[in-house]
């Protein structure tokens, strides 16, 4: 896990491996209850997606983000996630 820093003040943990990021994935989907659960899961989303894809992959919106994933996952014949 890295720290960046952001405008100079706010700091953000980025995963450096799959397992890092798994970690911090799963303990965001925790987040199912009380104001702002979506804003701290999308955030924790954010940093995974350029901790492990680099800054070319970010989307400014979740929606495109998950739509982006969709089309790949598509366009990779299920990427072997069948039954």
């Amino acid at each position: 896990m890295r720290v960046l820093k952001a405008k100079r003040v706010n700091e953000a943990e980025v995963p450096e491996t799959w397992a890092e990021a798994e970690r911090m994935i799963t303990a965001a989907l925790r987040y199912h209850e009380g104001r702002g659960a979506n804003l701290a899961i999308n955030s924790v989303c954010a940093r995974v997606a350029y901790g492990m894809f680099g800054e070319r992959w970010m989307c400014a919106d979740p929606t495109q983000a998950l739509a982006y994933l969709m089309q790949c996952i598509c366009q990779r014949k299920g990427a072997g996630l069948d039954r």
